[in-house]
C-alpha cells in the first residue's frame, strides 16, 4: 500500500472506532472502504473484524477503569451473543445479507424515533421485569447478526441493553464494547481458519480503530448520557437511511 492509502485507512478507521464506541455503525464506513481497496465483500467483512476487536478491547479496558460494567453482566449478556455469533459467522460464508440488512434498518429507524420521543428511557437506569429468557434470546439473535455482518450490531446491542435490560446509555455503551469484544474474538478466529482475513490491511485499519475507540470512550465518560443520546439519534438515522439505500 502507498503512504496515502495507509493514511486513508487509518483516518477512516479512527472515525469508525469513535462512532462504534459511542453508538455503532462504524463498519458501514470501513467495509465499503476495504472493498474500495480491492478486497472481496466477504474478505472485507472478515478483515474488518481485526479493527473491531482492537477498538473494543481497548475501549473496554478504559471503561473498566471507571467501573462502568460488572463481570456478571458481561457473562449474562455476552455468552448468548457468543453462541449466536458462532452460527452467524459460519453463515457469513454463503448466506445473502440483504434480508438481514432490511430487518436491521427497520429496527434502528424505530430506535431513532424512541431516542427522540422517550429520552428518559435512554438516560436513566430502570428496573426490568422481563423474563431472563427474553434477554438471553435477544442477545443470541443479535450475536447471530454480529457474527454474520457486524455493521449496525452496536445499535442492536444498545437497543437490547437499554430497552430490554434497563441500562442507561453510558453503562450500556461500556457493556456493549465488552460483548462485542467477546464475540468478535470468536468470529475473527473462524474467519482466520477459513483464510478470509487480509491481516496486513486489517492491522493498519486496527491502528485507526484503536485510536478512535479510545477517543470515543473518553468522550462518552466526559459527556455522559444526554450527549450520547443526541449523537446516537443522528448516527442511527443516517445509518438506517444508508442501509436502505444500499439494498
Amino acid at each position: 500500500m502507498s503512504i496515502l492509502s495507509v493514511a486513508l485507512v487509518i483516518a477512516v478507521g479512527f472515525c469508525s472506532g469513535f462512532l462504534n464506541v459511542l453508538a455503532g455503525g462504524g463498519s458501514l464506513l470501513t467495509i465499503p472502504l476495504l472493498v474500495f481497496m480491492g478486497l472481496d465483500v466477504s474478505v472485507a467483512n472478515a478483515t474488518n473484524r481485526v479493527g473491531v476487536l482492537f477498538q473494543n478491547v481497548f475501549a473496554a479496558q478504559h471503561f473498566h477503569k471507571k467501573s462502568l460494567f460488572r463481570l456478571k453482566d458481561c457473562l449474562f449478556f455476552g455468552l448468548p451473543s457468543l453462541l449466536g455469533a458462532a452460527l452467524g459467522t459460519f453463515g457469513a460464508v454463503s448466506l445473502d445479507e440483504r434480508y438481514l440488512r432490511i430487518a436491521v434498518a427497520v429496527l434502528i429507524c424505530c430506535m431513532a424515533v424512541l431516542l427522540v420521543l422517550k429520552p428518559d428511557m435512554w438516560e436513566r437506569e430502570r428496573e426490568i421485569s422481563l423474563p431472563r429468557w427474553v434477554l438471553i434470546l435477544a442477545m443470541f439473535l443479535i450475536g447471530i447478526y454480529g457474527g454474520f455482518i457486524q455493521a449496525g450490531v452496536g445499535f442492536l446491542l444498545l437497543w437490547a441493553l437499554v430497552g430490554l435490560g434497563g441500562k442507561d446509555l453510558l453503562h450500556a455503551n461500556a457493556l456493549k464494547v465488552v460483548v462485542i469484544a467477546m464475540f468478535t474474538t470468536l468470529s475473527l478466529a473462524i474467519f482466520l481458519l477459513n483464510g478470509m482475513v487480509n491481516f496486513p490491511l486489517g492491522v493498519v485499519l486496527a491502528i485507526g480503530n484503536f485510536m478512535g475507540g479510545i477517543a470515543g470512550a473518553h468522550f462518552a465518560i466526559l459527556k455522559g448520557n444526554r450527549w450520547l443520546r443526541l449523537i446516537l439519534s443522528v448516527v442511527v438515522t443516517v445509518s438506517a437511511i444508508r442501509m436502505l439505500l444500499s439494498l
